[in-house]
C-alpha cells in the first residue's frame, strides 16, 4: 500500500468540505436574495470542481485498503471480514443520516413520512456515496478474485457498464438513444452512483494487486507529464462548462480517472502539511457523515443573528465553513476515541 493513502484520504475529505461548503453557500445567499458578485463565483467554481476527485478517491482507496487487508486471505476468510467492515460503515451512516433529517426538519421545516424516511436511508441521502461504498464492500472478495486472474478485463467491464449507465440515465447529454425497456439493467438504488463513480473502486483494487506494474508504466517523466496535461485539460473543460462557456457535462465523468492515476505517483514527502492530511484521513469518514449538518447549522446561524450580510463574502465564508466543518468534528473524534475507547468510537464513526 502506497505511503501516501492516508494523505490523499484527508485530502479527498477537505475538497468534499470545500465543495459542500461553496455549492451551500452560493444556494444560501440565492434563497435569501443576496448577490455574490461574478468575480467570486469566478474564483469559487474552480475551487468547487476540484470536488469531482473527492468521491473518486475515497473508493479508489477503499478498494486498495480492502485488498491490503485481505493479503494471504482465501475468499472465505475474505467475506468473514465483510460483517464487521459493514457495521461500520452502515450504523455510523444511520446515526448521522437521522441527525441531519432532525437538523433540517428543525430549521427548514423539511419533514417526510416514516417510509420516506426509509427511502432516504436506502438510497443513500445526503450521502449517496455510502450505498455504493456498501455494494463493493460487499461483493469485495469476489472482486479481488476476479481480479487476481483476469485485472484488465474486470476493470474494463466495470468501466463499460459505467459508461452504459451514464448513456443511459444521462438523456441531456446523449439523447434518448437507448430504448426504455434497456433501464431493467439497471441497478436500483445505486444506479446514479454507478454511473458517476462505478470504475473506481475496481481500480482501486486492480491497483492494490498490481502496484508494481502501476509503479514501472508511471515511473518515466514523459509518461507522468502526459497523465498530468489530460488531467489538466480536462478539468479546464470541466470548469468552463461548469462557468456556462462550454457544455461538455461529460467531462467531469472522465477527468477523476485520469487525476486518480496522476495522485498515484505523489510522494509523500512533496505532499504540503503531509502529517495534518494524514490526521484528517483517519477521520474522514466521520467528517463526511458530519459535513452537512455542521455546514447547514453554520448558515442557519448566520442567518439567525442578522450576519447574512456575510452571503455576499463568499470566500471569506467558505474559509470560515470549512475550518469549522473540518476541525470541530475532528478534534469530538479524537476526544471521543481517547475518552469512550476505539469500539465506542467506530460505531460512531466508522
Amino acid at each position: 500500500m502506497s505511503r501516501t493513502f492516508p494523505a490523499l484520504r484527508g485530502i479527498a475529505i477537505l475538497l468534499v468540505v470545500v465543495n459542500h461548503s461553496i455549492t451551500l453557500g452560493l444556494q444560501f445567499a440565492r434563497n435569501q436574495g443576496m448577490t455574490v458578485p461574478q468575480w467570486q463565483k469566478s474564483l469559487l467554481i474552480p475551487i468547487k470542481e476540484l470536488g469531482i476527485f473527492a468521491v473518486p478517491l475515497f473508493l479508489f482507496l477503499a478498494g486498495s485498503y480492502f485488498v491490503y487487508a485481505a493479503q494471504g486471505k482465501n475468499i472465505k476468510t475474505m467475506y468473514r471480514m465483510i460483517p464487521n467492515n459493514l457495521l461500520y460503515i452502515i450504523f455510523p451512516y444511520f446515526v448521522w443520516s437521522l441527525a441531519f433529517y432532525i437538523v433540517v426538519f428543525l430549521i427548514f421545516g423539511e419533514s417526510n413520512s416514516l417510509i420516506g424516511y426509509a427511502k432516504s436511508l436506502i438510497v443513500g441521502y445526503p450521502n449517496n456515496f455510502v450505498p455504493l461504498l456498501f455494494f463493493f464492500t460487499l461483493i469485495a472478495p469476489l472482486l479481488i478474485l476476479l481480479s487476481k486472474k483476469w485485472p484488465w478485463l474486470t476493470l474494463l467491464v466495470f468501466l463499460a457498464y459505467q459508461a452504459f449507465l451514464v448513456v443511459l440515465l444521462r438523456p441531456d447529454v446523449f439523447g434518448n438513444i437507448i430504448p426504455e425497456w434497456v433501464k431493467l439493467f439497471a441497478p436500483p438504488i445505486i444506479r446514479l452512483p454507478l454511473a458517476l463513480w462505478g470504475v473506481f473502486y475496481p481500480l482501486g483494487v486492480v491497483f492494490g494487486l498490481k502496484t508494481e506494474q502501476f509503479k514501472q508504466a508511471f515511473t518515466r517523466k514523459i509518461n507522468i507529464l502526459v497523465l498530468v496535461a489530460i488531467s489538466s485539460g480536462l478539468f479546464i473543460l470541466a470548469v468552463s462548462t461548469q462557468l456556462g462557456f462550454t457544455y461538455l457535462p461529460i467531462v467531469e465523468v472522465i477527468t477523476p480517472i485520469f487525476g486518480l492515476v496522476c495522485l498515484t505517483t505523489v510522494r509523500r514527502e512533496l505532499i504540503p502539511f503531509v502529517r495534518f492530511f494524514e490526521r484528517l484521513g483517519k477521520r474522514s469518514y466521520g467528517i463526511y457523515l458530519t459535513n452537512l449538518i455542521v455546514i447547514n447549522l453554520f448558515f442557519y446561524l448566520i442567518i439567525r443573528i442578522g450576519t447574512k450580510q456575510l452571503l455576499e463574502s463568499q470566500p471569506l465564508l467558505v474559509i470560515l465553513i470549512a475550518v469549522t466543518t473540518i476541525l470541530f468534528p475532528l478534534l469530538f473524534m479524537e476526544w471521543l476515541e481517547k475518552s469512550r475507547g476505539r469500539a465506542m468510537y467506530r460505531l460512531v464513526f466508522g
